[in-house]
């Protein structure tokens, strides 16, 4: 499973090549993840602009132009890779396949942009990608995970 400082690496990427990037077209390989993709997952991304991409935990949250969310976990051996349009022999680091080329077969989700598209690639399928209306129910979801390490809530009374 990736540790939270792989999570927040690809947060940054993902931050740097995907912020204020509208989404084209959403497609989905395989619906059948840790939790099945929802059916309107196209439809719920599709058109939005990515505002940010935060972090909490080992969750990924994409923040939408709409105000709504979603959040991503990698599971124990997903990835995301990001795919310049125009590139051609793509290379990436895929060490769970002892090769540099990544292999199609697992690549469960594209969410495509003008110039680029973002991969999530799963052998596994532990990973999942979940929706949220507002940032209430995202809070709610997230809210019996203990404090993130750098935060202020993160001191001496609550270690102890």
């Amino acid at each position: 499973m990736p540790e939270l400082p792989e999570v927040e690496i690809v947060r940054r990427s993902l931050n740097k090549k995907i912020k204020q990037k509208k989404v084209k077209k959403v497609l989905i390989r395989n619906s059948n993840l840790r939790y099945r993709v929802p059916s309107n997952f196209s439809n719920f991304l599709k058109n939005q602009k990515i505002i940010k991409v935060n972090r909490f935990s080992k969750y990924l949250i994409l923040h939408l132009s709409n105000k709504r969310y979603c959040l991503v976990h990698l599971g124990m051996s997903g990835t995301i890779h990001t795919i310049m349009k125009n590139k051609k022999n793509f290379f990436t680091n895929t060490s769970f396949y002892n090769s540099p080329v990544l292999p199609k077969k697992h690549n469960h989700i594209e969410i495509i942009f003008k110039d680029l598209k973002v991969v999530y690639n799963d052998p596994r399928r532990f990973g999942f990608f979940q929706i949220f209306k507002n940032f209430k129910l995202l809070k709610k979801r997230l809210n019996h995970h203990g404090p993130e390490p750098f935060s202020s809530k993160f001191n001496i009374d609550y270690v102890y």
